[in-house]
């Protein structure tokens, strides 16, 4: 099952199916029983252990327009559908919106489950619906943005105690025809400094070539992405941190912003962003490569890497001391983005543990 995440650690499962097409669902859905995961292209998961159950890597295909008018267009796409080749498409057609979500590894039914961002644009802005199998009522659904309780890299697709209880099959965009860059992240605007993006084509070449020289191409070097979340904390406590730490880069938030991670803060101020890749960077973890062939990207301290023989437990350990570290240094729980899936027992505990399948 190496091939199967991003990551490529060695793992193994009873049992693995491909889900191609709509008629091998309806037997799915009558045959298979728990325990059993979901995959997509495995680009946000890390396999601690073999699992004991089966694995379904969900390849559901189709593109299809499905409402168009003169301002927005609906898109009805696969679950199975590369994310990647989904936003090229959409944007060569003249449908905009998803440009800055370029080059995001995985598929376009892992995207709500994350609800993906980068470069100022979350996913959750252009879904109109997700269709999927309900796992426990045993009936298809279809979920409203609302319904999907988009957050921060979060929805209801990870909160629910069942994590594989939906099996999304479809996702549903509405797109907008006018091309309306979004050039706040400061990477982008330095960019188009010069001269802003003509069109949604310029804008996805100029997201691949910010991506590209920072973030290591998982066929070359395996990664699971971006494997923190950014914390939120209280502006006052970005304050008293500022006192020791002048450098420390934080984005105001606003004042409703949910901050699951940091609990009792005060939310009568903007609260604030900090950059999880800066305060790994700062404990001295970048580049830093363990026997176990467990790393952190000498080019960005966000993404951890495999160097070629690491174990799922070892990019695990790795994770957890990066994370005490920098609670010890800075008193800010670090909580990931990546879900861990393994047969493993009891030490697996607390905040770190919460999205283990």
């Amino acid at each position: 099952m190496r091939s199967l995440t991003t990551m490529q650690t060695p793992v193994q499962a009873d049992n693995i199916i491909y889900l191609t097409s709509h008629q091998q669902l309806t037997a799915l859905v009558e045959q298979l029983s728990p325990p059993f995961v979901v995959l997509g292209e495995g680009s946000n998961v890390v396999f601690v252990g073999d699992y004991s159950g089966t694995v379904v890597v969900n390849q559901l295909p189709g593109v299809t327009i499905i409402d168009d008018n003169e301002s927005t267009v609906t898109v009805l796409a696969g679950a199975g559908e590369n994310w990647h080749h989904f936003v090229c498409q959409m944007a060569a057609a003249g449908y905009h919106g998803l440009e800055n979500l370029a080059l995001i590894p995985g598929t376009v039914g892992a995207a709500p489950v994350q609800n993906i961002g980068a470069y100022g644009v979350e996913v959750c802005e252009f879904i109109d619906w997700v269709d999927a199998f309900d796992w426990v009522e045993k009936k298809w659904v279809k979920l409203s943005a609302d319904a999907c309780q988009f957050g921060y890299r979060d929805s209801l697709f990870k909160q629910t105690a069942q994590p594989d209880r939906y099996l999304i099959t479809a996702v549903a965009f509405t797109l907008k025809k006018t091309f309306e860059p979004v050039l706040t992240y400061r990477e982008v605007n330095a960019w188009f400094a010069e001269q802003p993006p003509q069109d949604g084509n310029a804008l996805l070449s100029a997201i691949v070539s910010i991506r590209q020289a920072k973030l290591p191409d998982y066929r070359c070097t395996p990664n699971a992405g971006s494997f923190f979340k950014n914390p939120v904390i209280s502006g006052a406590q970005y304050r008293l941190l500022q006192a020791n730490y002048p450098q420390i880069p934080g984005f105001l938030q606003p004042i409703t912003h949910a901050m699951p991670e940091n609990s009792g803060t005060d939310n009568s101020e903007p609260n604030v962003k900090i950059p999880a890749a800066w305060l790994i960077e700062q404990i001295g973890f970048k580049g830093m490569v363990k026997e176990t062939g467990a790393g952190v990207y000498e080019k960005h301290a966000l993404i951890l890497v495999n160097t070629g023989q690491a174990t799922g437990k070892a990019i695990y350990d790795l994770a957890q001391e990066i994370r005490q570290s920098v609670a010890k240094t800075f008193t800010i729980n670090l909580l990931p983005e990546v879900r861990f899936i393994g047969d493993f027992g009891g030490e697996f505990e607390g905040e770190f543990g919460r999205n283990v399948g």
